[in-house]
This record gives C-alpha cells, sequence and structure tokens, in this order.
C-alpha cells in the first residue's frame, strides 16, 4: 500500500458531504476513501493521474465477503447529457456520446458552486494524463505501438467535435457562459480526458455517464475485488426504470401486434396486412402527440429558461421532481430522493457497487474497467499492466488484405473485402480470452436472407468498390494478434476461407447460407485449437481435438500459419527500435515523465511478447502441419 493521509483534504471533505446531501451511501465499517500524496505512487499512476497533486482511492477495513454491498449511487446523481440541462439542445443538434457528455460535464464546470455537481466536480483532477495530452516527446516514446498509431486519430476525431462545439456555442450565446473557456481545443481536451478515464455505461437512457463514487475505485486487470450493477434496460425517451407512459405504449403495441399475429394465423391471413394497419394506427396517434408538442416549445426558446433552472440548485435533478418528458430538463424518477414524506423510497433506480472477489482488511479496493489490453487501458486511461491476458496487437487492414493479395491474387483481396463489407455482423471484435458468447446452436443455425446467391460480377464490383474503403473506415472490423500469442478468430478463419482453392471460396462467398454456416464452424474450430495449443498440447493432437467434425484439412491449417506469422513478423518490425525510448528521465527530477516512459516502456514490451510468442508457436504449426 502507498502512504495514504484520510484527513486534512478539503476536497475530500466537500466531497464527502457532496455525497451525503445526494444520498451516494457506502458501508464506513467496510470501506474508507483515501487521498494518496505522492504523485508517482501506483494509486495515483492506476487513475492515469500522475499530473495530479492528489489521488483518490478506495481501501478495506475488514475483510470483504463475495456479494456483500459496498456502495450505493441514485441515479439522480450522475452526470448525463440525455438528463442534463442541455438535453434539448442536444436533441436539436443531434449530438450524444463522448461529445454529449464532454459538453455536459464543460457546462456544469462552468456554474462553478452553482452547478449541483460542484461538490463532486471540484473533487475531479483537471484532466486526466492520457496519451492525447502527451508532449511531443513523450508521445515519441509510443512510436510502432497501437497507442501511436490511434493518437492522431483521436486527434482528428477531437477537431471535429470541437467545431461541433463552437457551432453550439454561437448559437446559444446565452447558454453558454460563465466561467469556462469554450473556445480553447485545450480545456476541451482537458475536459475529455476526463470523461475517457472516468465514464461508466450507465443505461440505454443515459449511456455514458460520469458516475460519482463508482470512478473512485481503481482498476485492476481480471483481479479486480467489485462490480457496479444496475438496471440498463430503462425506458430509452426518459430513463425510467418503473413504467412510465412511454413504455405503456411500447407494451400496448406489442399487444397489438401479438393479438394481430394471433388472428392472421388462425385466419390463415397476410400477416404483415395486420401488423402494418396496427403499426399505422400507432404511427398516426403518435404523430398527432408530437405535433401538438411541436407548437408548444418551440426549438431555442424554451430552453434558456432550463437553463437557468439548472443554474439554480433549487430546480436541478438532484433536489426537485421535474416532467419526464423528452423536452423537460431530466428525465429522472426523484420521488424517493426529493420528498421528505417517505412516499416512492422503493422506487429509487441506483446503481450499487457489491464485492466480487473477496479482499482482505487494509488493502485497496480495486474495481475493473473492462477486459482490455495494455494499449487500450493507456490509451484511454493513462495506464497499463505488466501482465494482461487481454493484451492485443492491432493488424492493419491494409497488410491483412496483402497477404491475401501475395498469397492468392489481387483480385481475391478485393473479393474478401467485399465478403468483409456484405457480412460485417459476423466480424465483431471479442479478445478470445473473454471467451465466445455465442451458442452452439446459434454457430450451427443456417440464415436465410432472401438473397442467397450473387454472381461473380457482382462480387468483383463490389470489391472493386470497397477495398480501399475498409482500409479507411473506422466502424470495419479490426484484426489482431491476441495474447498469449494466437490470431484473432475472426482473423484465423477469414484466412482458411479467403486462401481457400477458387472453387470453395466462390461457393462461400457467393452463398449467404453456406458463409453464415460455415465462418462460425472455422471459427469455433480455431478456438479450440487454441486452446488445446494454450494447455501445452502437441500440434498434431491438438488439431485432431479440435477437427472432429472434420471443418477444415490439415493443410490448410498450416498455410495459414504460415501467412499469420508472417504478418506477426512484419508488425514486429515496427517496434524493434527501442531507441526511440533513449535514457529514462529520472523520477526525482521529473516524476509525470518517468511514469509516461515506464508505461510506453510497458506497453512495447508487451506488445513484442505477444507478436514474438505468436511467431514462435505459428511457425511451428506451420511446419508441422504443412
Amino acid at each position: 500500500m502507498p502512504n495514504i493521509t484520510t484527513s486534512g483534504s478539503d476536497k475530500l471533505r466537500v466531497l464527502l458531504q457532496w455525497f451525503a446531501d445526494n444520498k451516494i451511501t457506502y458501508n464506513d465499517e467496510a470501506i474508507q476513501i483515501v487521498e494518496q500524496q505522492n504523485t508517482a505512487s501506483p494509486l495515483a499512476a492506476s487513475k492515469g493521474a500522475a499530473s495530479l497533486s492528489h489521488g483518490f482511492g478506495v481501501v478495506s477495513l475488514r475483510k470483504l465477503v463475495s456479494e456483500e454491498p459496498l456502495v450505493v449511487i441514485p441515479k439522480t446523481a450522475v452526470i448525463s447529457a440525455a438528463t442534463s440541462a442541455l438535453a434539448n439542445i442536444f436533441i436539436d443538434a443531434d449530438i450524444g456520446g463522448n461529445l454529449a457528455l464532454c459538453i455536459t460535464v464543460m457546462y456544469e464546470k462552468s456554474l462553478g458552486h452553482e452547478s449541483p455537481w460542484y461538490g463532486y466536480l471540484q473533487s475531479l483532477p483537471e484532466c486526466a494524463d492520457i496519451p492525447l495530452l502527451w508532449d511531443a516527446q513523450s508521445r515519441s516514446w509510443l512510436k510502432g505501438t497501437d497507442v501511436g498509431e490511434w493518437i492522431d486519430r483521436d486527434q482528428a476525431s477531437l477537431l471535429e467535435d470541437f467545431g461541433v462545439l463552437q457551432d453550439l456555442v454561437a448559437e446559444y450565446p446565452m447558454v453558454f457562459g460563465g466561467d469556462c473557456k469554450w473556445d480553447c481545443f485545450e480545456s476541451f481536451l482537458k475536459v475529455a480526458s476526463l470523461v475517457s478515464s472516468r465514464a461508466f455505461s450507465v443505461d440505454v437512457h443515459r449511456d455514458n455517464s460520469m458516475v460519482p463514487f463508482a470512478d473512485i475505485f481503481n482498476h485492476r486487470t481480471a483481479k479486480e475485488n467489485v462490480h457496479i450493477e444496475c438496471e440498463e434496460m430503462v425506458c430509452p425517451v426518459c430513463g425510467e426504470a418503473f413504467g412510465c407512459e412511454h413504455m405503456d405504449a411500447l407494451e400496448e403495441l406489442d399487444n397489438q401486434e401479438g393479438a394481430s399475429e394471433d388472428e392472421s394465423e388462425s385466419e390463415g391471413s397476410d400477416e404483415s396486412g395486420d401488423d402494418g394497419e396496427s403499426d399505422e394506427e400507432y404511427e398516426e396517434d403518435d404523430d398527432e402527440d408530437g405535433s401538438d408538442s411541436e407548437n408548444e416549445d418551440e426549438p431555442g426558446e424554451e430552453l434558456p429558461q432550463l437553463v437557468d433552472q439548472m443554474g439554480n440548485p433549487v430546480a436541478s435533478e438532484l433536489q426537485q421532481d421535474e416532467d419526464v418528458e423528452m423536452e423537460s430538463v431530466d428525465g429522472e424518477h426523484s420521488d424517493g430522493s426529493d420528498s421528505d414524506d417517505g412516499k416512492g423510497d422503493e422506487l429509487v433506480d441506483t446503481l450499487e457497487m457489491t464485492v466480487f472477489r473477496p479482499c482482505n482488511a487494509n488493502t485497496e479496493v480495486f474495481n475493473t474497467y473492462g477486459e482490455h489490453g495494455s494499449a487500450y487501458l493507456l490509451h484511454r486511461y493513462g495506464f497499463c499492466d505488466t501482465k494482461n491476458p487481454f493484451d492485443s496487437v492491432a493488424l492493419s487492414a491494409d497488410s491483412v488484405m496483402q497477404a491475401f493479395t501475395m498469397s492468392v491474387s489481387e483480385q481475391r483481396a478485393k473479393d474478401v473485402s467485399a465478403v468483409i463489407r456484405r457480412f460485417e455482423d459476423l466480424f465483431e471484435s471479442r479478445h478470445r480470452a473473454c471467451g465466445q458468447d455465442e451458442d452452439e446452436e446459434d454457430e450451427e443455425e443456417v440464415h436465410d436472407h432472401g438473397h442467397d446467391e450473387e454472381s461473380d460480377e457482382d462480387i468483383q464490383d463490389a470489391g472493386d468498390e470497397e477495398q480501399e474503403e475498409l482500409a479507411d473506415d473506422e466502424n470495419a472490423p479490426q484484426f489482431s494478434i491476441d495474447a498469449p500469442g494466437h490470431p484473432d478468430l475472426n482473423l484465423a478463419a477469414l484466412l482458411v476461407l479467403g486462401l481457400a482453392d477458387e472453387a470453395v471460396f466462390a461457393k462461400a462467398s457467393q452463398s449467404e447460407q453456406v458463409f453464415r454456416h460455415y465462418f462460425p464452424v472455422i471459427r469455433r474450430f480455431w478456438s479450440m485449437f487454441q486452446d488445446e495449443l494454450d494447455n501445452d498440447t502437441p500440434v498434431p493432437a491438438a488439431f485432431r481435438k479440435a477437427n472432429q467434425d472434420g471443418a477444415v484439412k490439415k493443410s490448410t491449417v498450416g498455410m495459414v500459419s504460415n501467412v499469420i506469422y508472417r504478418l506477426a513478423e512484419a508488425r514486429l518490425q515496427l517496434l524493434v527500435d527501442d531507441s526511440v525510448l533513449g535514457e529514462k528521465p529520472t523520477a526525482d527530477c521529473d516524476p509525470l515523465m518517468a511514469s509516461r516512459w515506464e508505461s510506453a516502456k510497458m506497453l512495447r514490451s508487451n506488445e513484442r511478447k505477444t507478436l514474438s510468442q505468436c511467431i514462435k508457436t505459428y511457425k511451428k504449426i506451420a511446419a508441422k502441419l504443412s
């Protein structure tokens, strides 16, 4: 444990009082919030906060047991764009996601003491020390890593977001005032770093939100002590978890559709005709309601009133019950937290933090920020782990397509690009250490979408148009080499099909039924094969155990393995030159730079280890099975 202090912090005292005022409760006999003063310590660094004058963490006061409740956080206490004073503006401007949350946090910070979240916001650092905010020298240490590639992309994306913010400020000058440098890109980046490193996904209405107290727990990969739990499936319109007019309408619509289907089946009539009539009637009612609402609330007129209310703590979401209409300040259920008559206490929607893995007394209590590799953790939170089972190293789409060009032909690379576009729903990225969430029945199921066959000419035309787009599309499937040293399952399965002879590839790529059946089968083979290899099963025996249904040929696996280790070799070349690190800065002179240097060195080491193991393993497989 690092040296800590538990008293004397004005920020901590204000934060604890704010927790009490907003009914955020925790078991103070089991855990304690502590403050870390040494900026170079593990407690500060693990929050991506090496640049701070302080850092918070949670320690156990006694042994914690599984399923023990520790913290309860009303959802009214979270900062969410969907329930903020700016919700109307975001709806009109079609702004969502982290950008909307960034603007919301900036707005609340601009209110200073008048913000209902002041007690929480004053406890936050100015920024998180993520690589996006590093200087040029520090960034140079990341050359060749995944994070080094991501920074340039982030910079461009955030510049676009900043432009959206400037347009918003120009349109609503009376709203975006206060003590905030709205036209300063650096200020925007600092808030973006806080959102990146601290936001949690709360539910389908609030989406990513700042969750007070939950963000005090530091991260530990695969060894966390607590989990955060809440009701995620709330009303997407107003956020209500206990029933509302929107959910009632949807339930009524479902009942109508169910009745129509039953009637259609019994009469042998056209099902689509009955459903269409029900939908039409519902849409007419919805249109009438919508038109009335639009007449009452003209865009740009009602919002300043709402913002003024939000600037007054009495009218905040935390302190006053508001209309749950989409056009209102908030969409919260506040009966249980706002009234003194005791009514509705059971209806407060909360987030709860409970013990997932026991820990001993007087140790730090950790949460998990997800099953992420070192690059992701450093990129988003500002730290990385020495041993991480979720490590991965990205492979560019260009390098994968080039492998098909060199192994088969340029046309095959174009055809594979078209296949990826056509079946992109099958290429969801998922680290093999996270496990597979597809049931055996789902993998075997044949899907018929009514457009089964396509001609060679159709496939080629699509490939010509889409190969260049694939590398530039940030939403395109991502391929990687995953720890301890295997290709991701989608890449392995794609290589099997993409390197096949013309007849096999044509049959699989042109038939939706065949592809949707066969691709998961091949992916399952590779999952089983890799598991056997990790258990030190000899290569021939691992192949036999994984291939009991004869999904692939031995020679095919050997050919694919040859391509895999060559892809890993090419990627490793970007990391071999550690001269970019130079001499380590001394912690005494510059602890911030020393911390960044250590993180960069650790990331480079982790990525090299994953790639090197991949090369070793798949060279061996290629030799045994070719």
